[in-house]
């Protein structure tokens, strides 16, 4: 796609050179178009480096590269304030395909229900690309903890003569709303402790600093394994492949927690039809690859790699179904 901001003359001039070199090759303008040479593709993570979500996105940009004609892909972690920077840096960047968002469900179906003047609108100031995975998520304790499931949590954070300190990537996310709802809907007495990421929360929950967190299986799995953290229920409707015998939430008695997680790619809006079709080809591959199933299916990932059009319905869907959660447990950000 030729440079949107150049002077209409010679845009129309460029056209048409490319509309007759086009007739000997029919690759030429699709080539050319994108990637831009010379530029490299930048993808915005709404995390800090080392989180379940860095390490996603740079084993991804790597593959994306490869089917990019080798472009350069650069990961830029923009974490903190609910989402919100990292999401505005691609809402305002130019259509082109060169900036990329890899966000999680929380920042398009949770934050904008959270302020009265929501920051961005997640259906016209971006364009959805594809699903990566779809996944539920963990309640893990430190081991110290005198509870095993669910209920036995719920039952000691009543019992304790101070609510029990419960840590989640930040304010507004998936684990934060999991807590408040324990909290309103089932009696618990659960502290929310936020962080700028998983990676920090999970630091301070290794330690000792907070006692249990929701988290992605990315970062708990290894220590479950170790012995470090155990681990109390899973989030979503079904078990986790990799913890076959952990309850899910509904089968402990506590259904609120069915609604799972995901992660995506998202462009800013106005992404032209030609871009938007090559990169959804492009990052489908990426995520289909073996050697990313080999590294992060067995972390409780379902990895997916949706059309556009699928990826759409999931945003929509998710959006309306989060949007009466939020109206529930009144978690508000502004």
């Amino acid at each position: 796609m030729p440079d949107p901001t150049a002077a209409a003359p010679h845009r129309r001039a460029f056209l048409a050179g490319g509309l007759a070199l086009a007739a000997c090759s029919p690759r030429w303008a699709f080539a050319q178009g994108f990637p831009i040479a010379g530029r490299p593709i930048r993808i915005v993570i709404p995390a800090p480096p080392g989180g379940p979500a860095d390490i996603l996105g740079r084993a991804l940009g790597a593959h994306l590269s490869a089917q990019l004609d080798n472009v350069p892909v650069i990961v830029e972690s923009k974490p903190g304030g609910a989402s919100v920077p990292a999401a505005l840096a691609v809402a305002r960047a130019p259509a082109d395909g060169h900036t990329l968002f890899l966000g999680l469900n929380t920042t398009h179906t949770q934050v904008p229900h959270m302020f009265a003047k929501p920051p961005y609108d997640p259906f016209k100031d971006f364009t959805p690309i594809t699903q990566i995975y779809r996944n539920g998520g963990v309640l893990v304790a430190h081991p110290s903890v005198p509870a095993n499931d669910l209920k036995s949590l719920i039952q000691l954070s009543r019992d304790a003569a101070q609510p029990v300190p419960a840590g989640s990537p930040g304010p507004g996310t998936n684990g934060h709303l999991y807590i408040e709802m324990l909290n309103q809907q089932y009696g618990a007495r659960l502290n929310h402790v936020p962080y700028k990421g998983s990676a920090d929360a999970m630091r301070d929950l290794l330690g000792g600093f907070i006692q249990v967190q929701f988290d992605s299986p990315t970062t708990s799995l290894p220590h479950l394994r170790s012995g470090r953290l155990k681990v109390l229920a899973v989030t979503g409707p079904t078990r986790i492949r990799e913890l076959p015998d952990v309850q899910t939430g509904r089968e402990q008695g506590f259904p609120a927690l069915d609604v799972a997680g995901w992660m995506g790619f998202f462009g800013p809006a106005g992404l032209p039809p030609d871009v938007l079709a090559r990169l959804n080809a492009a990052l489908v591959a990426a995520i289909r690859a073996p050697e990313i199933k080999a590294q992060f299916e067995p972390l409780g990932l379902e990895l997916t790699g949706t059309s556009v059009e699928e990826f759409r319905r999931i945003v929509s869907d998710d959006y309306q179904a989060w949007g009466r959660i939020i109206r529930q447990t009144g978690v508000r950000l502004d």
